[in-house]
């Protein structure tokens, strides 16, 4: 599932990415991200990968859709966590979820966010 975190504001919206990310999750970010986009023009997103433990089959077609339809429109990607293989992740999401994407340690949750906000600062 997608949780969103407290800490979104303005252009910034932060989710945690829990358990088993299933097709369905995808029906409920999806509208956030448009209402989102509808309102502000574009996004940057944080996501919180510590709870996370992998994306069913079933929702890879979602997944693909997600970053096809926003690619042009979420500015910045954090992506926060602890494993190797999320790092490399990243490399993948500068291609084909945001303009920018960045890896950050979990130890790092507060950079990640100062990132994101940085980047707000120089599109105003």
């Amino acid at each position: 599932m997608f949780e969103i975190m407290d800490e979104s504001s303005g252009k910034l919206l932060g989710i945690r990415a829990k358990g088993i990310i299933k097709r369905t999750d995808y029906d409920e970010l999806v509208p956030e991200c448009e209402k989102l986009i509808k309102k502000e023009g574009s996004m940057s997103m944080l996501i919180d990968m510590m709870d996370f433990k992998l994306e069913a089959p079933s929702a890879w077609r979602a997944d693909f859709h997600f970053g096809h339809e926003f690619h042009n429109k979420i500015e910045r990607m954090a992506i926060v966590g602890d494993r190797w293989w999320e790092d490399w992740m990243t490399d993948f999401c500068r291609h084909f979820y945001a303009q920018q994407a960045k890896y950050f340690h979990t130890s790092e949750m507060a950079d990640a966010w100062n990132w994101l906000r940085e980047g707000q600062e120089q599109a105003a």
